[in-house]
This record gives C-alpha cells, sequence and structure tokens, in this order.
C-alpha cells in the first residue's frame, strides 16, 4: 500500500445509552458479565467485509482499517467501523473496539427498550471519505504518537464532577458513570463523557477512558487541521 495525503470528512455516530438524556462527548465501555452478550450478537453478525489503507497526515504515515457489516438488528443496513492507528495491527484494534461498541450500543438499546435509554450522537474528525451506502457507527484510535500529548493535556484539565446512573432490567443491570470537566479548547464550556459497564468500578475505569479518548480525539483533529 503506498500512502497517500489524507481528505477528512466529519463523521456523525450514534450510540444508544442508558441513563438520563444528557449531552455526551464520549461514551465508552468495560464489561464484564454483559461482554458474553455482546459476543452472542458479535458471532451472529460478523464483517462481510474489512479494508486497510495507508494514510499520511502532515508527515506521519498512520493506517485506516474499515470493517462492514450489517446492523445486527436491521441486516438491509449496511454499517462500518473505523480503526485509526499507528499500524496495521494497531488499527485492527481499533477497528475491532469500534466494531463492539456499536455491537453493545444496539444490544442495550434493544435490552433497554422499556427502560431509561437515549440515542447520543457524537463527531469524529474521520480521515478519507465516508463509505458509500454504509452509516459509520464507530470510530476508535490506536495512536502512540499522540500518548504523550494527550498524558499532557489530561494533566492540564483535571475532571471537575462526576455522576452515576443506574438503569436495571430483568436481564442485566447496567451503570453509567459520567464525568464532568472543563472543555479543553474552551475552559468556559463544559463537556461530559460516559462510561458504562455491569458494574461501579468498571463504569469509573469506562469513564477515565472516555474522558481520555475525548482528549485524544481533539487533539488528532487539531494534527487533522494543521497538516491540511
Amino acid at each position: 500500500m503506498t500512502a497517500r495525503s489524507a481528505i477528512f470528512h466529519t463523521a456523525k455516530v450514534s450510540y444508544r445509552v442508558p441513563g438520563p438524556t444528557i449531552k455526551l462527548g464520549a461514551v465508552a465501555y468495560n464489561l464484564q458479565y454483559a461482554r458474553p452478550l455482546v459476543e452472542t450478537l458479535l458471532e451472529g453478525n460478523k464483517p462481510t467485509d474489512t479494508r486497510s489503507q495507508l494514510i499520511r497526515v502532515g508527515d506521519r504515515e498512520l493506517t485506516l482499517t474499515t470493517v462492514l457489516g450489517a446492523h445486527p438488528y436491521d441486516p438491509e443496513q449496511r454499517v462500518c467501523a473505523i480503526g485509526i492507528g499507528d499500524a496495521a495491527d494497531r488499527a485492527a484494534v481499533a477497528s475491532e473496539r469500534a466494531w463492539f461498541n456499536f455491537h453493545a450500543s444496539a444490544l442495550f438499546g434493544d435490552v433497554l427498550e422499556r427502560h431509561t435509554r437515549h440515542t447520543q450522537e457524537v463527531h469524529r474528525r474521520v480521515p478519507g471519505l465516508p463509505i458509500k451506502g454504509a452509516e459509520t457507527v464507530g470510530v476508535a484510535y490506536e495512536l502512540d504518537y499522540l500518548s504523550t500529548p494527550v498524558d499532557a493535556a489530561l494533566e492540564r484539565n483535571q475532571p471537575t464532577g462526576d455522576e452515576m446512573y443506574v438503569v436495571t432490567t430483568p436481564e442485566i443491570t447496567l451503570m453509567r458513570a459520567d464525568i464532568v470537566g472543563r472543555h479543553p479548547l474552551d475552559p468556559s464550556r463544559q463537556i461530559r463523557v460516559g462510561g458504562i459497564a455491569d458494574r461501579h468500578y468498571r463504569a469509573v475505569a469506562a469513564a477515565e477512558q472516555a474522558w481520555r479518548n475525548f482528549h485524544t480525539t481533539l487533539l488528532f483533529a487539531a494534527t487533522a487541521l494543521s497538516a491540511d
């Protein structure tokens, strides 16, 4: 593969999350007892195609891997999940995580149909053109080169609060931990992210990961803009 200078687009990704309708900047999952339910759904809905390409962002060469398939509850709907990494194996890990998270969101949305849940939309800056005829349902990053600047951004921008919500169904109990803090690019704005799990400590860990993911997303977008 030959690396090409990246053209970027903004993907709108929707998640169906438990808890009250409050805008979230990022969502992450950390599952234990509910994980087999998601894995069963994944087993019955494997991707139909995987595409990888080398992309150039500034002076860096990255790999973008796109997993394509059908919506688990609507086989006629084509969907894709995108992973961006420093190398092919890391992009594959990111795309698999994005695919898993989408199925978790779809499963919990279905299980929670009679209970508290809402659809949350987040925007992600993604290299490449949108896949025609496929809705982007997940974007994840595995970028070592951003680790140090992300660590520095997290050190400067500590969360200022947290909240916990519990949603119980006959099938499963889910928890959503929200972290609240200042937007790293505009301290006058507040940002909230959510971690979804089936145990308290896992929800907190997921929220911390979502906080990191949000900062990674912003730094990657800033890199993309400076390279345009």
